[in-house]
């Protein structure tokens, strides 16, 4: 007697996904309760099939894979005064070159200008009573977080200053909660560049 088929009962094309939405608050100061949600996204196998079958569900990734490199470059021009096609390094906007970057700047592109603004805003309008400095002052540093710090990325003093008034926003800011995608990406930059700038330092003291 042949021993039974066993059929795993799942759909191997996909493999489940944990997403959490979250939203911001209302002008009320209410907010809507995290959205937790499980969904299947497509495995090798089903990116396999993908290819093979062509049609609509090809065009879909290509799509997908479109708007990613998009959202790199996007990244770079933003935070990049002379950007242009002869000044980019397409080598970094490679595929794999865009795979191996940290998960975080991969998603920075994805941050909308939106996003941004509404973030300038209220920064502009918190910092002033908190930090006692000027209009010009605050703008000066909103222009450095929205270009991520490109233009000071090797000026370790701006920088601790920037992290400390980062600091004091997200301690003083109702609507922090708002730009958490922000919020993690300066975070994380900062400490990067602050990092980066102690390994320079430690080799040119070798």
């Amino acid at each position: 007697m042949n021993a039974p088929v066993i059929t795993p009962n799942f759909d191997s094309s996909v493999d489940a996904k944990d997403f959490t939405f979250r939203f911001k608050k209302d002008k009320l100061g209410n907010q809507r309760s995290p959205v937790a949600l499980k969904a299947g996204v497509p495995s090798v196998e089903g990116i396999v099939a993908i290819l093979e079958l062509g049609g609509k569900g090809l065009e879909l990734l290509q799509d997908a894979m479109y708007d990613t490199v998009q959202a790199a470059l996007r990244a770079w021009v933003s935070e990049t005064e002379t950007a242009s096609q002869d000044t980019c390094d397409l080598s970094k906007f490679t595929w794999d070159a865009i795979a191996n970057q940290p998960r975080e700047d991969r998603r920075s592109g994805a941050i909308s200008e939106e996003q941004w603004t509404a973030f300038s805003a209220d920064y502009a309008s918190i910092m002033p009573s908190v930090t006692g400095k000027t209009a010009v002052q605050i703008g000066n540093a909103i222009e450095v977080f929205v270009k991520k710090f490109s233009m000071v990325k090797t000026n370790k003093p701006v920088l601790t200053a920037l992290k400390i008034q980062l600091g004091l926003y997200m301690e003083h800011s109702p609507a922090a909660s708002n730009f958490e995608d922000v919020l993690e990406l300066l975070t994380r930059r900062i400490e990067n560049y602050l990092k980066a700038d102690d390994a320079d330092q430690l080799v040119n003291n070798l």
